[in-house]
C-alpha cells in the first residue's frame, strides 16, 4: 500500500502557497491583536479565523478547483479548522511552557504541525477528493 493524499504534486504546491499567504495574514493578525493586549487565546482565534477565511476562498477556486454548492464543504472547512485551531494552540501554549521559547516561534511551529492535517482534511473531507490509502 502507499500512502498518498494526492495524485498531483501541483495541488500540494499551490495548498502550501496558499498556506504561506494564510500564514502571513495570521502572523500579522496576532502580531497586531497581541500588541494591542487581546489575549493570547483571543488574537489566536481571530488571526486564525482571518487566515482560514482566506484559506477555504484560495484553495476552493485555486487549489481544489471547486465551484459546486459551497454550504457542505463551509461547515466542514470550518470544523477541520476550529479542530485543527485547538490543536495548534495546545501546542503553541504547550511549547511555550515547557521549552520557553518564545510566543512568536511557538506560533509558527504550531502553524507548522498543523499543514498535514489541514491538507489532508481539506483533500478528502472538506473537497471531496480521492482515498488517503490506495494500493500500488
Amino acid at each position: 500500500m502507499l500512502v498518498n493524499i494526492t495524485k498531483n504534486p501541483l495541488e500540494f504546491i499551490k495548498f502550501c502557497i496558499v498556506g504561506a499567504v494564510n500564514t502571513g495574514i495570521d502572523l500579522v493578525v496576532f502580531a497586531v491583536l497581541s500588541s494591542w493586549g487581546f489575549s493570547l487565546l483571543m488574537a489566536h482565534s481571530l488571526s486564525y479565523t482571518c487566515g482560514g477565511l482566506n484559506s477555504f476562498l484560495l484553495n476552493r477556486k485555486w487549489t481544489f478547483k471547486q465551484s459546486s454548492h459551497t454550504s457542505g464543504q463551509l461547515s466542514k472547512f470550518l470544523l477541520l479548522n476550529f479542530l485543527t485551531l485547538m490543536i495548534t494552540y495546545v501546542l503553541m501554549v504547550g511549547v511555550n511552557k515547557y521549552l520557553a521559547w518564545p510566543m512568536i516561534i511557538c506560533k509558527i511551529a504550531a502553524i507548522g504541525a498543523g499543514l498535514g492535517l489541514n491538507f489532508a482534511g481539506n483533500r478528502l473531507w472538506v473537497f471531496k477528493f480521492g482515498s488517503l490509502i490506495e494500493m500500488e
